[in-house]
């Protein structure tokens, strides 16, 4: 099979588009990191707007969830116990999925079992100590949360854009049709008036 590494199809423009404008919005904001927005954007810009719709509440409920269980290990750790040991500490983060895990199986979150494991992980390994890790928690679920909502504006401009589009088509070969249907009809006329 050839592949043509050139050709950009509407799903990767869209999602090109998508994280540009998670990059742009981070310009804006402070304490953001987009990095986070974009991967929301990449996995939620799909085909449609319907598709995406439900791939962003489920990894809404995802970041929430996952966003919630990392400021709780971090509030535990501030508050009552930090393990000094690095690695020791990554033994306990990796062992805290499995709760995580079982909980997203509970919720019927299935499909979002990976993001809301990837958010924890993201706010549990990466907080720095000068940070409060509510501030930090939901600043990542702000991020995430940016990603998602700019993937599903993308999506309903292209949604919007291909309605339109097709629209467009369908008036201009309806006309045609009504163009080569009027021409018949004077042709014929001018055929019998000859006659």
């Amino acid at each position: 099979m050839k592949t043509d590494f050139w050709k950009v199809g509407w799903r990767t423009g869209k999602t090109v588009i998508a994280v540009f404008l998670c990059f742009f919005i981070d310009t804006i904001r402070a304490n953001s990191v987009p990095f986070y927005a974009a991967i929301a954007a990449i996995l939620c810009v799909q085909k449609n707007l319907d598709d995406s719709l439900k791939i962003a509440l489920t990894r809404e409920i995802a970041t929430i969830v996952g966003g919630i269980f990392g400021m709780a290990v971090l509030f535990f750790e501030t508050t009552v116990y930090c393990i000094p040991d690095d690695l020791l500490r990554y033994l306990v983060l990796s062992v805290l999925l499995i709760p995580l895990i079982n909980f997203s199986v509970w919720i019927k979150q299935e499909d979002g079992t990976f993001l809301m494991c990837v958010v924890f992980l993201c706010i549990t390994a990466t907080h720095g100590n000068g940070e409060s890790p509510f501030a930090f928690g939901i600043s990542r679920i702000i991020d995430t949360t940016i990603g998602i909502a700019v993937a599903l504006l993308v999506n309903q401009f292209s949604n919007i854009g291909s309605k339109i589009g097709k629209n467009a088509s369908s008036t201009t070969c309806a006309n045609s049709r009504k163009d080569s249907s009027e021409e018949k009809v004077l042709h014929k006329e001018r055929w019998i008036k000859n006659k």
